[in-house]
């Protein structure tokens, strides 16, 4: 764990070498809306990083809400891109919209109040595990009443999050392991709970914070690399993590 946290605070040290800019943001991306709140290891959701870093622990980790929501999973390149802005802290990803039984990943809440409430011994608890796990309205996570009307995110029309698919095959990957992932290292976008815009063709525009560090893509021949100021929407497995002890 200190050698994890060491870790973290030189990739921290790296982003203010490069010039990234680690005070508030003009433009709320999670909340409180400071970097420095998030990126600080007290306020990390897992030993392994930030909220914004999607890290996948447990089958359990994952809550069902149902509502509308953006699917970000599959956005990076081609006609979903994800264009990382310049001071390489955010992406602006282009992601399909749905209605349907939709799945939060517990440790990536970005509303630390939203986070609290959800992670409470008597509500889902830490891993996710006192939550049902499928969409059940009366007894539902928290966090799935901050969903919509910009109540988790300000200004947010809507929120990214997972579908059943996603959910199901990130969870495959978790060991034994069933589905294959290919081990990545660089700028990825963390798109669990970004905030969103609804556009006029149907899709969404969402504002995704972008970590930079070991994460994983579902197959095995997945590109990590997508060129020019492409970033993949993706998550991370320690346990899938050669470099983790």
């Amino acid at each position: 764990m200190k050698s994890m946290r060491a870790s973290m605070l030189a990739c921290c040290l790296l982003w203010g070498l490069l010039g990234f800019s680690t005070g508030a943001l003009s433009q709320s991306r999670f909340v409180p809306n400071s970097q420095e709140f998030w990126d600080f290891s007290m306020n990390w959701t897992t030993n392994y990083g930030p909220a914004y870093r999607d890290t996948v622990l447990a089958r359990s980790n994952f809550l069902a809400c149902s509502g509308q929501f953006a699917l970000c999973f599959h956005s990076g390149g081609g006609t979903l891109p994800c264009h990382m802005s310049k001071d390489g802290r955010s992406a602006n990803c282009t992601c399909t919209v749905h209605n349907s039984t939709n799945y939060v990943l517990i440790t990536a809440i970005l509303n630390r109040d939203v986070y609290e409430q959800t992670v409470a011994d008597d509500a889902c608890g830490a891993d996710g595990s006192g939550c049902p796990p499928t969409d059940n309205t009366a007894a539902a996570a928290p966090v799935c009443r901050y969903l919509d009307g910009g109540k988790l995110i300000p200004g947010a029309q809507v929120i990214s999050t997972y579908d059943p698919d996603v959910t199901s095959a990130i969870q495959d990957t978790i060991p034994p392991g069933i589905n294959p992932l290919t081990p990545c290292n660089g700028p990825f976008a963390g798109c669990m709970t970004a905030p969103c815009k609804l556009t006029k063709d149907g899709q969404a525009q969402c504002t995704c914070p972008v970590f930079w560090g070991n994460f994983q893509l579902v197959g095995k021949d997945a590109a990590c690399s997508l060129g020019g100021d492409l970033v993949p929407s993706a998550s991370y497995n320690p346990s899938r993590d050669s470099s983790v002890p």
